[in-house]
């Protein structure tokens, strides 16, 4: 079942590698003639299968108004006529996912889809627009605590985008809780939400989605989304999971967060989500216009409801921007609290992601009043810059994480801490990950 970024890419693709011996006359300039047959086409589709039949008619009354008022005379070039047919839509439905295209190279293409050439053409063409975006996938990583992080743009069918999802959530096999970032998601084929979703649970059977279709003209057809009987490699059953979201998480990125959500499986982090639940295919107008047209609508099957026009509500909420290390943060602690044999390890790790979030900022001044020798160490700084050396060999940048408390570029194992009594530096204590701790006094002939 696609959704709206799916079919822009496919859009996009088609529209720039067409046949060029096959593609129609281009149209600078309706005609009034023109826009109203494009308009009534529209309405046509709508009729036969738009997932709210009651609310066409007031669509097609008020799209018919503004014609009448004459609100499209001055709106002469497709790409303006399409764009404000798009703002009426949604404006009248409040219904986000339409949207209205002018692209007669693929509206010619998809009436010929039904021949073997032009759909091997097309599935070529949507294969490698999908290859060149990585399936959607675009950041994968491990964090301090080994914490998984997986950021992905839009859901791409599965059909063509397993072995690359697949691949991604092996790298992530092994940690302890799992990031999964959807603030710059707009969707895509469900199909997807529903293979991911599958590896954070063991041999489960469980409904995802509930919903109906409009496949033919007034055909209602119902269906059900469950988790897959297998999927290949290990699975995180065992991993805790956050989802971040934003204003602009739409369609299937929201459908995954709010399913997980209700399922109890992942906690949303972020921003209040855009609110687009409806599915929706991609319809041919006249005169070389589409529609991407909501023809089905999907039902929680705990909730018994859907998110459409409200969004999806965070279980944590916070400015998109800071859900990173907001998540990181809360990951950190639950895994403290769950395994007490790790604390001083994990609990190593948040001022480093606090420090991310908002940077700790130490005067210059008191930098400077840090310099000495201590023992094979010295604390330097020079160059804007303050520094840890050893033993005249190695020279490393350090990065403050509280006043007197400082990070070692390149070097985990330990951290340089300032001990200072009645306003005067004394020593520099090195604390160790595993919670040891080593004291180094001050040289009394070194200078500050």
């Amino acid at each position: 079942m696609k959704h709206l970024i799916t079919f822009l890419l496919f859009a996009m693709s088609i529209s720039a590698t067409a046949q060029k011996q096959t593609a129609p006359v281009t149209i600078t300039s309706l005609t009034e003639v023109q826009k109203k047959q494009i308009l009534d086409s529209l309405i046509k589709k709508l009729e036969g299968f738009y997932i709210k039949p009651n609310n066409v008619a007031e669509i097609k009354k008020k799209l018919n108004e503004n014609f009448k008022k004459g609100n499209y005379t001055t709106v002469n070039t497709p790409n303006d006529y399409a764009a404000k047919m798009t703002s009426d839509l949604i404006e009248i439905s409040k219904d986000l996912h339409f949207r209205v295209m002018f692209d007669p190279e693929w509206a010619e293409n998809y009436l010929k889809k039904s021949e073997k050439e032009i759909e091997k053409k097309i599935k070529a063409l949507e294969l490698a627009q999908a290859q060149k975006n990585n399936f959607g996938f675009k950041q994968v990583k491990i964090l301090e605590g080994n914490v998984g992080y997986l950021e992905f743009t839009y859901f791409e069918d599965p059909a063509i985008g397993s072995e690359t999802a697949t691949s991604v959530m092996q790298f992530l096999s092994n940690t302890d809780a799992l990031i999964i970032d959807l603030r710059n998601n707009n969707g895509g084929a469900m199909e997807m939400a529903q293979f991911i979703s599958t590896y954070l649970y063991w041999n489960k059977e469980l409904p995802l989605y509930k919903y109906y279709t409009y496949e033919k003209e007034n055909k209602k057809l119902e269906r059900e989304m469950w988790l897959l009987p297998s999927v290949p490699g290990k699975r995180l059953n065992e991993a805790d999971v956050y989802i971040l979201t934003s204003n602009t998480t739409f369609s299937a990125a929201e459908w995954m967060s709010y399913s997980l959500q209700n399922l109890k499986r992942a906690t949303i982090i972020g921003e209040k989500t855009a609110g687009g639940a409806h599915p929706i295919d991609r319809k041919v107008l006249a005169h070389g216009f589409s529609a991407n047209i909501p023809f089905g609508e999907v039902k929680d099957p705990i909730t018994k409801s859907d998110f459409e026009g409200k969004g999806v509500m965070p279980d944590v909420l916070c400015k998109s921007e800071e859900a990173v290390n907001a998540s990181h943060i809360l990951a950190l602690q639950k895994l403290i609290a769950k395994s007490k044999d790790s604390v001083n390890t994990l609990e190593w790790f948040i001022p480093i992601v606090k420090n991310r979030q908002k940077p700790v900022h130490v005067d210059v001044n008191t930098l400077k009043s840090y310099q000495g020798k201590f023992g094979k160490s010295e604390l330097v700084y020079e160059a804007d810059h303050f520094y840890y050396k050893w033993n005249n060999i190695v020279t490393l940048l350090l990065t403050p994480l509280e006043q007197d408390l400082f990070a070692i570029e390149g070097i985990n194992e330990f951290r340089i801490k300032v001990i200072s009594e009645n306003g005067t530096v004394t020593a520099i204590k090195r604390i160790y990950q595993d919670g040891q701790e080593k004291i180094y006094k001050k040289d009394q002939q070194s200078t500050i």
